[in-house]
């Protein structure tokens, strides 16, 4: 099979799996409930919404990542972290995943660091994000026990969690070992490359494995915990505030606790890689928890499913290029930059 109708399944596959997700969201719908949903909206609420969520929570990312990049370059100016981010964000928004590639090439083409470190910073990021999640998603199992457990009955949700959980923490104790024997772990590598593949292809890859490691040096560096700590708090809040904010939009009687439940679930939910921002699959988890938890309306939840999205969405996009036009890039070499690099 030639690389080029791989791509074109794979495309096509993916928008499949969108469309059905978007289908199961749309089912059952009463389209007219549903345009008086939209229509009686207050968009303010959820225009400040996105903001929040893109915007401020954007640049509390972008300052926690300045923490991760510190042990390849001190203090990374702001303004080339955030653009970098945002048009990341906007590449994932078209090409699902290859911003998380593109983000990290062009930061290290304008700092002059290791692309394969600068990579290594998003893989530290991600494992943030899971533990943010999880330690989240325990907070709900608590709180809302009864509503989870009989809306998921067939499965033990704590025990996910914490085995979940259990594997996070071990992958980190890993990463920890080998950075404190980083010789050994590298000697090991080496060995194994060399016994199983081809000369040209072990110090390759070699090179690549510590390259990645370096992305998690800020382990060595304990002063930087607290604020990692603080910030990656800081921005599950601006998530949580940013979803109760559409709340208040289509007028839903939800609290902050409820928020961060709506967003945990909806957090699950996007991390598979669908264009346009996980479209369908957002939509089906959001109106899904809405739905059997709260007991909320059908349109009216898929109406906030689409507003909350559909903003974030747009505001990630118009951000993203603004920069990408700003910075003078062209998307075919940023396209065939990510998958050069993937390769």
């Amino acid at each position: 099979m030639n690389t080029r109708l791989k791509k074109i399944l794979k495309t096509v596959s993916l928008f499949a799996v969108t469309f059905f997700f978007l289908y199961l969201a749309f089912r059952g719908n009463d389209f007219g409930k549903l345009f008086i949903e939209l229509k009686s909206a207050n968009y303010y609420y959820a225009i400040a919404g996105a903001f929040t969520g893109v915007v401020i929570g954007g640049y509390i990312r972008a300052l926690r990542w300045r923490y991760f990049l510190n042990p390849l370059k001190k203090n990374i100016p702001m303004k080339n972290l955030f653009s970098s981010m945002m048009v990341g964000y906007m590449m994932n928004s078209i090409i699902p995943r290859t911003g998380e590639i593109y983000r990290p090439v062009l930061l290290a083409g304008k700092e002059k660091i290791s692309k394969a470190s600068a990579f290594g910073t998003i893989l530290v990021e991600r494992v943030f994000d899971v533990i943010t999640m999880l330690i989240s998603f325990g907070i709900c199992v608590i709180y809302f026990k009864q509503k989870l457990s009989s809306t998921f009955a067939d499965y033990n949700l704590e025990s996910i969690s914490l085995y979940t959980f259990i594997l996070v923490i071990l992958f980190i104790g890993i990463i920890i070992v080998i950075l404190f024997n980083l010789e050994k772990s590298e000697l090991i590598i080496e060995k194994l490359t060399r016994r199983f593949l081809p000369e040209r292809f072990h110090v390759k890859i070699r090179d690549i494995f510590v390259s990645l490691i370096n992305g998690f040096l800020f382990i060595k560096y304990p002063r930087y915990y607290i604020q990692i700590f603080l910030l990656s708090v800081l921005l599950w809040f601006s998530y949580v505030v940013s979803t109760y904010l559409t709340f208040l939009a289509f007028d839903l009687d939800l609290n902050l606790l409820d928020a961060n439940l709506v967003l945990t679930m909806i957090t699950f939910a996007v991390t598979l890689p669908l264009p346009a921002n996980s479209a369908g699959v957002y939509h089906f988890f959001c109106t899904a928890t809405l739905v059997n938890i709260y007991g909320i309306d059908n349109e009216t939840a898929f109406g906030f499913a689409t507003v909350s999205h559909l903003l974030g969405l747009i505001s990630l996009i118009l951000i993203g290029a603004f920069y990408f036009l700003k910075e003078n890039l062209d998307i075919k070499k940023a396209k065939k930059l990510s998958e050069n690099e993937i390769g």
